[in-house]
């Protein structure tokens, strides 16, 4: 690097700027088998488990990078 005729070394490199790739991602609902007290979850594990006290159903919903919502369909436990 040139600076009014000097040359200048940099002391750090100049490190590239990573790009953030959107993914889709997928969290899981639960409720009873009436579609009522729908909850959201991160994993399924815990939404299984509520869905079983409840007696009720889960679902996946699908967040794409574009915005659009996926839900799934309902599966009784």
């Amino acid at each position: 690097m040139q600076l009014n005729g000097i040359t200048l070394k940099l002391r750090h490199k100049l490190k590239p700027k990573l790009s953030l790739v959107a993914t889709a991602y997928c969290r899981w609902e639960s409720a009873r088998s009436n579609g009522t007290a729908i909850m959201r979850h991160p994993n399924l594990k815990p939404a299984l488990n509520r869905a079983e006290q409840l007696h009720g159903c889960v679902r996946t919903v699908t967040y794409l990078p574009d915005g659009i919502v996926r839900h799934g369909e309902w599966r009784k436990v």
